[in-house]
């Protein structure tokens, strides 16, 4: 996926889980403070969905007999911010751990230039961005490939297989296609957006 995608169409508005759509009504904001954590999927995920479908997607993980597992929604949790930010989500999880750390730094740097660093967070690819220009503004290419090996490692534990087959291109295009037909069988409900 292109990273240039997130950043012009925005992040997804909803998104499919057993041919059902859920809505993304919550604000992408939520990245900033729990994407850093170690057990963020849960956080993300439920401060995004809309508070129909969370509630409707607790009650199929409460369920003993619905076949769902938490592994699943992690995995979509992963998979929507991948979507939103045109990044593996632990580099954008380690994008946004800087961005927390350096906030007032950073904050303050772009404030003397007239933009406003919270207006960015609705919009994660753009914050995404802006952190990773703001890192390697001034490094030398040794630096900068250097910056880039840290940031794309695969977190501990992931197997370079497991890191390089995660939400494929082929994979986003069914998950837009699926979105879009379900978005027509849902009675015209706020359009699937997947970059």
């Amino acid at each position: 996926m292109g990273e240039w995608r997130p950043a012009l169409f925005g992040p997804p508005r909803s998104f499919v889980l057993d041919a059902e759509v859920y809505e993304l009504a919550g604000s992408w904001q939520v990245l900033l403070e729990w994407l850093p954590a170690e057990r963020w999927h849960m956080h993300v995920l439920y401060g995004l969905l809309h508070p129909l479908d969370a509630d409707r997607l607790s009650d199929r993980l409460d369920d003993g007999e619905d076949p769902l597992t938490r592994e699943e929604v992690r995995a979509v949790a992963e998979r929507l911010v991948q979507q939103a930010t045109g990044r593996k989500w632990w580099v954008a999880q380690r994008l946004y751990a800087t961005l927390a750390a350096s906030w007032a730094e950073l904050d303050g740097q772009l404030s003397l230039r007239g933009v406003e660093l919270a207006a960015l967070l609705p919009a994660p690819a753009r914050a995404c961005n802006l952190v990773y220009a703001w890192l390697v503004d001034g490094a030398d290419e040794q630096g900068r490939r250097r910056l880039d090996m840290q940031l794309t490692r695969p977190p501990a534990g992931m197997t370079k297989r497991q890191a390089a087959g995660a939400w494929s291109p082929q994979e986003q295009g069914r998950a837009f296609m699926d979105a879009y037909r379900a978005q027509g069988d849902a009675g015209g409900r706020s359009p699937a957006r997947v970059a």
